[in-house]
């Protein structure tokens, strides 16, 4: 696994870890739904949080997917780019955390506007959610979840930003794997409490998250000026090339 595949990967731990309580406060009413969208007699206990994992897990699959998609556009605009001293994934991923920042701090953001498109895309989506309801069965909670990871999210986008920055279809899905997983329990945890956890949204929850936005931004806008990415890419070619140059000089002699 290649220094820039890790970084990836790491930066996809810290979006997740740091961006918990975001999930939680904006997923919450979805995981509420569906968690009464299980027949009462098969969610006590300790059976509501095996739905929940079967939720969040059709969701991480939704995510490979995506990221999938994600680092085989990324290896073509890498290729075009790889002149440039600087890494625009993690630069568009600052971009989508300061946003964030922004709207934690009570104004007005852009993605305030793409969480509103997220509630009318799930509206449109329930009617059709009729074959899998009630959600009786664990295939109908994978599927369940599937659908939900194609939910409008900045913090979706900015992993996703990571994901094409592998250039690798492979390193894509696994980055949005290591994201997905982490965003397990807080989502989950809404869903078992069943909207008792809006107080993430104010109180303490509201300025560890700013302070965890900036946090990340900061981190990925280093990533993103230092250009880390392309100059292992540049190594990578060099590797490549130096063998072809030696066999030169060998046929010389």
């Amino acid at each position: 696994m290649n220094e820039a595949l890790l970084s990836s990967l790491a930066a996809a731990a810290l979006l997740a870890g740091t961006g918990g309580l975001h999930c939680a406060a904006m997923c919450g009413g979805i995981a509420s739904a569906l968690t009464f969208s299980i027949p009462s007699d098969k969610r006590q206990g300790k059976k509501l949080w095996a739905w929940q994992l079967l939720y969040g897990s059709g969701r991480v699959g939704t995510y490979m997917l995506l990221g999938t998609g994600a680092g085989a556009l990324g290896d073509g605009l890498l290729r075009h780019l790889s002149s440039q001293h600087f890494h625009w994934p993690a630069l568009l991923s600052a971009a989508i955390m300061l946003l964030l920042a922004v709207q934690l701090l009570g104004k007005s953001s852009p993605l305030v506007h793409l969480e509103k498109v997220g509630g009318h895309v799930w509206r449109r989506i329930q009617p059709l959610l009729k074959g899998l309801m009630p959600v009786d069965h664990p295939l109908k909670a994978l599927a369940l979840g599937g659908l939900w990871g194609f939910m409008p999210c900045g913090l979706l986008y900015s992993a996703l930003m990571l994901a094409a920055g592998t250039a690798s279809p492979l390193g894509g899905a696994l980055t949005m794997l290591v994201f997905g997983l982490i965003t397990i329990p807080p989502v989950a945890s809404a869903g078992v409490f069943a909207g008792k956890l809006r107080h993430l949204r104010e109180g303490v929850g509201r300025p560890v998250a700013l302070l965890l936005a900036l946090l990340v931004a900061a981190v990925f806008l280093y990533q993103g000026l230092t250009g880390h990415h392309h100059d292992d890419h540049s190594d990578t070619a060099h590797s490549h090339e130096a063998p072809h140059t030696e066999l030169e000089q060998t046929h010389h002699h």
